[in-house]
């Protein structure tokens, strides 16, 4: 007596789907990350080499302590008094130079509260400055 013998069945993985999911996914992720802007911080490194401003009114300069206190030309006041303070001495002149002093050892947040601060107040011109090492 013979027996049928069963062939056995050879399985295979079908790739073909999978390689378009894996295409869908990448136009989507490709898509959708053209819609996200990084946010950042504009600033304009100079060389060494441009001419020393002038102004009528004197220079401004915000200094960041490591305390946390913000002083304006020596004057300490509060973030929002700050605001206030450079609005009332730029009048209005957007291109007016407002020079931010701080250290190593303040944090980048608050470095940054700071020029948000500043920006609101009316002008686009900031300069980062640290302070001379003893």
């Amino acid at each position: 007596m013979e027996f049928a013998r069963r062939q056995r069945s050879r399985q295979e993985l079908n790739v073909a789907p999978l390689i378009d999911v894996v295409f869908l996914l990448l136009i989507f992720f490709m898509l959708a990350s053209t819609f996200i802007e990084p946010r950042g911080v504009d600033i304009r490194l100079s060389g060494g080499n441009d001419q020393p401003v002038t102004s009528v009114d004197g220079p401004l300069v915000v200094e960041i302590t490591p305390d946390g206190t913000v002083k304006l030309n020596g004057l300490r006041l509060s973030v929002e008094q700050l605001t206030v303070e450079i609005m009332g001495r730029i009048k209005g002149d957007r291109n007016r130079v407002v020079t931010i002093m701080a250290g190593a050892e303040i944090p980048v947040q608050k470095l940054i509260d700071i020029m948000d601060h500043v920006r609101a107040a009316g002008t686009n011109n900031l300069r980062l400055a640290a302070p001379e090492l003893e």
